[in-house]
């Protein structure tokens, strides 16, 4: 049996559970479902005193009087639509497991009315070849982080593939570093770091790390401070390359593709029905990548020294398939 004083956390819980803009529920509907569920019995007028209650802590609810029907919660952490774009982003990750996903997922729903949960689970999708689970990856970022608000260093070893595609220690022994940051970059969670017997910052990727344990040592200073999003975008995303100017001319029939992976980085300089010519600002080894995937339908025109990068290396490839 539920307190009296608990029952207007039981009228908010039917509330949320069980109205939106679209399904209004009468105090009559209320009441029942306060004795279904909490085996609660309440007068009409108890529920409506609860519920100006729950509207002078804040709460926004919508009334009879608004409507002349009944009730609903207009106040939601999140919007519907918010909901579905973080399932969504939860289903496509590679780092969390099927069974893992559908969890989350579930807690997501509940956030919503019940009407609007259903709705959601027959347009969120879980499914995803892709997905690969280290176990530890979420207890590793949970401890590293507490390593970082201590300001501890911690010791750990770094895994690697064999041949057998298994996860493995590394043969080079545990290691201790110097935690400053954790991030999110390319699917993937990294560590910001300095390596206890080195200079430089440095990134591992924490579903690589096994064996954490926080020493008590303080981590190393550095001096100038860390901004951790100017280093993602530097040495993650950019892999330590410069960004820079590439002059492409391709086929008109790849300019849907060209917009799709550059974006903002491109600019038009000159087009007609069957050619395009571009300028694209991004690193090297991204613009090689796509020119060699669509070698017979583009061509460097500047600067020189990458038009010659990619003739040698389509001379490269020519010699191992004509012999």
């Amino acid at each position: 049996m539920v307190s009296q004083k608990a029952t207007i956390l039981c009228i908010y819980e039917i509330l949320k559970k069980y109205s939106d803009e679209n399904h209004i529920i009468s105090a009559g509907k209320i009441r029942e479902k306060l004795k279904a569920i909490y085996d609660v019995d309440m007068e009409r007028r108890a529920i409506y005193r609860n519920i100006d209650a729950l509207r002078s802590m804040g709460i926004d609810i919508e009334g009879y009087t608004d409507n002349r029907e009944g009730y609903y919660l207009i106040d939601r952490s999140f919007e519907p639509s918010e909901i579905r774009l973080l399932c969504d982003a939860v289903a496509a990750s590679d780092m969390i497991k099927e069974e893992n996903s559908k969890e989350i997922i579930g807690k997501l729903i509940d956030t919503q009315s019940v009407f609007q949960g259903r709705m959601l689970q027959k347009t969120v999708f879980v499914k995803n070849k892709r997905k690969v689970w280290n176990k530890q990856l979420f207890y590793n970022i949970d401890t590293l982080n507490i390593a970082i608000n201590q300001g501890c260093k911690v010791e750990l070893h770094l895994l690697e593939y064999n041949m057998d595609m298994e996860l493995v220690k590394s043969t080079d022994g545990p290691i201790v570093i110097s935690p400053y940051a954790t991030m999110w970059a390319l699917g993937n969670y990294y560590i910001l770091a300095k390596p206890e017997d080195g200079e430089e910052l440095t990134h591992y990727r924490i579903d690589y790390l096994k064996d954490i344990s926080i020493l008590e040592r303080n981590v190393d200073m550095i001096f100038g401070g860390i901004n951790p999003s100017q280093y993602a975008e530097r040495y993650i995303y950019q892999n330590g390359e410069n960004v820079e100017r590439y002059d492409i001319e391709c086929d008109r029939c790849l300019w849907q593709l060209l917009i799709e992976t550059f974006g903002n980085d491109l600019a038009v300089m000159k087009s007609d029905n069957e050619k395009v010519l571009v300028k694209i600002n991004c690193i090297s080894s991204a613009m090689r990548e796509w020119v060699l995937a669509h070698g017979s339908q583009c061509e460097v025109i500047a600067p020189k020294y990458f038009r010659d990068e990619i003739q040698r290396a389509v001379m490269e490839a020519y010699k191992k398939y004509w012999r």
